[in-house]
């Protein structure tokens, strides 16, 4: 009888080392438990039920009953709402109204309404700036932040006061709070200026008085009060009255009024020698004797004196 007993342990032992943790025999792959085919929830032997599904409710491919994967995507490759993995819907459109080749929804090029492509490119500028120097995503392109150097957002808002107005009550586009007009109440714009361009201290924008002058006392085109440029006048005369060549309006220099000599000669036309341009003296003789007949006059010159 211990015999018996003996042999029956052991063709037990035998007959569970055949089966699997879930119970399921590896040869005849029917379940322990159930002494069927399925295990006690319905599963068999590969984990899939009769129906081909697992206990996740997904096939042998991956999709659940009404055909999505883990994912939520069908076999089509759309979700639920019918969305492909890039975001485009069976018509080819994504939800900003782009397709895959970039083109705009709303307006049929490369640019949506407000001038920017699909990659947030401006159609003006060809950068991811506007003209403005914001980007798509409402970055200042000086300060990298959402605010400009002004302390603005794009939508025009302060930062400081949260308003479309800053602490000192201008917006963005110099429009002032108290007067609802480029002006303040004391007649200056946000950039200190009155209407006709000059600022409390009487300079235009580019630093010159109504005069014309800028705080170093000269005009635009380098003239001081008194019209002199770099110590001449417009004509060319200093505060003497000389030219840069030494000569007064009348063509005299310094040295003597009545002796002076213009160029060389005096007002009579003779040099400091008394030899005219042609080269003869007052008496209409050049150096050598001869007159302007080319006839030598020297020893009558002579004899006569």
């Amino acid at each position: 009888m211990k015999y018996i007993w003996i042999v029956i342990i052991i063709i037990f032992m035998g007959g569970c080392t055949s089966y699997n943790e879930k119970g399921f025999n590896k040869t005849t792959y029917r379940n322990w438990h159930s002494m069927s085919y399925t295990d006690s929830e319905g599963y068999l032997y590969d984990g899939y039920s009769v129906e081909g599904y697992d206990k996740e409710g997904y096939d042998k491919y991956g999709f659940d009953r009404e055909n999505y994967d883990r994912d939520g995507f069908n076999d089509y490759g759309y979700n639920r709402d019918g969305y492909d993995r890039e975001g485009y819907q069976k018509n080819g459109w994504n939800d900003d109204g782009w397709n895959r080749e970039g083109i705009n929804k709303e307006t049929n090029s490369y640019f949506d309404k407000y001038n920017w492509s699909k990659n947030y490119i401006n159609k003006k500028t060809k950068t991811i700036y506007d003209e403005y120097g914001w980007s798509y995503f409402g970055i200042n392109k000086i300060t990298q932040t959402k605010y400009n150097e002004k302390g603005f957002d794009i939508e025009g808002i302060n930062k400081d006061t949260k308003t479309i107005y800053n602490k000192n009550g201008w917006s963005v586009d110099g429009i002032n709070k108290n007067t609802g007009t480029f002006y303040d109440l004391d007649g200056y714009n946000i950039d200190g200026y009155t209407i006709d361009g000059y600022d409390k201290y009487g300079y235009s924008i580019d630093g010159y008085t109504i005069e014309g002058y800028n705080k170093y006392g000269y005009s635009r085109t380098g003239y001081d009060r008194e019209g002199y440029k770099d110590g001449y006048d417009e004509e060319g005369y200093n505060r003497q009255g000389y030219n840069r060549k030494g000569y007064n309006r009348y063509g005299y220099d310094s040295e003597n009024y009545d002796d002076a000599y213009i160029d060389g000669y005096d007002e009579d036309g003779y040099d400091p020698q008394g030899y005219d341009r042609q080269g003869f003296n007052r008496q209409g003789l050049d150096k050598e004797g001869f007159n302007r007949k080319k006839l030598y006059m020297g020893e009558i010159i002579e004899e006569k004196e």
